[in-house]
């Protein structure tokens, strides 16, 4: 095969993937993992269903995949937000700006949705559940120590650092559902609402 071919067959690879993930990200947003289909996922993409089942040969294969894309652009926010300089207050500020920007906005709010299903719908795929929390395990070694930086600045509230974190990525989750419902919410979420969780006093100065 030439190399304009294998450029071709690339880009053709990727547009389908690209349809797929789409489709599945709509289908087990609006169904939950139980619920949702691989016909309704092939449906909603536009595609054959042979070409659907090459590259995901069942649902779980699909749900898995939108896994590990919602923990690597999550990862990729949380390390843009956290390797900027600056004190540990401002890189609260700045990861929740950015979460609220980017990732709490249209298509890619639904990926906290897909991780909400993943613990609470995972136990019925084996060995999904482990591997969330182990996943997860990124998250908190990242925010941990700058939130105890910044309780050591006096600016985030006092409290076991760890259930801090959980709290704050909870309340994140919380506003992706308030952003799914739709009635203009997407809107109304202001990072300050987020930086709130973990500043002392919990109200802006």
């Amino acid at each position: 095969m030439s190399p304009r071919g294998q450029v071709r067959n690339e880009q053709m690879r990727a547009e389908a993937l690209e349809k797929i993930t789409s489709a599945a990200l709509e289908v087990f947003a609006e169904y939950g993992y139980k619920g949702a289909t691989m016909k309704q996922i092939t449906k909603v993409s536009g595609l054959s269903y042979g070409l659907v089942y090459y590259y995901f040969p069942s649902k779980e294969r699909i749900f898995r995949h939108l896994i590990d894309f919602a923990f690597e652009s999550s990862i990729f926010a949380l390390n843009t937000a956290m390797d900027v300089p600056g004190t540990a207050w401002e890189k609260i500020e700045n990861l929740s700006t950015i979460l609220v920007r980017n990732a709490l906005s249209g298509e890619s709010s639904l990926y906290f949705l897909i991780m909400l299903q993943a613990m609470t719908q995972g136990k019925s795929i084996p060995g999904l559940l482990d591997y969330v929390v182990k996943r997860s395990e990124a998250y908190y070694e990242k925010l941990v120590p700058v939130i105890i930086q910044a309780q050591k600045s006096g600016e985030a509230v006092k409290g076991d650092p760890v259930v801090l974190a959980a709290a704050y990525f909870s309340f994140v989750q919380g506003l992706a559902t308030l952003v799914f419902q739709g009635k203009g919410m997407e809107k109304k979420i202001i990072p300050e609402i987020l930086i709130n969780v973990l500043r002392k006093g919990g109200q802006e100065k």
